[in-house]
């Protein structure tokens, strides 16, 4: 079974996106920037479900030190974000090295079919 590593620090839209998951993948779930580099580390998912504005450390810098990281560049990361602003998705996968952004709250249907694309590719 594929494992994804979820991370936002909202708790309602943690469970819901793990709540989403757990009957295809195995799921891990944090809250803050430094819990997802470290749970990353632990749990070498195929996908990174990650929030952007997050305690301890932002999700932009979370996605550059996974890149930065040769053990863990492969990872495959989907920023989910309440920010909706163009650049914050550009920045997010042409700076930062994210594969994908949703825009939160987002379509359960659109959220399902990003993650199992972007599972299938890891």
């Amino acid at each position: 079974m594929k494992k994804i590593v979820v991370v936002d620090d909202d708790d309602e839209m943690r469970e819901l996106m793990c709540m989403l998951l757990r009957a295809r993948y195995e799921v891990t779930s944090g809250c803050n920037g430094a819990q997802a580099l470290e749970l990353v580390r632990a749990v070498r998912p195929n996908l990174l479900v990650l929030d952007l504005l997050m305690p301890v450390m932002h999700g932009f810098e979370v996605c550059q030190r996974l890149r930065a990281d040769p053990e863990l560049k492969g990872t495959k990361i989907l920023i989910s974000s309440s920010k909706s602003y163009k650049q914050d998705a550009r920045t997010a996968i042409e700076e930062t090295g994210a594969d994908d952004y949703i825009i939160k709250p987002f379509e359960i249907g659109e959220f399902n079919r990003l993650v199992d694309e972007l599972a299938a590719g890891a």
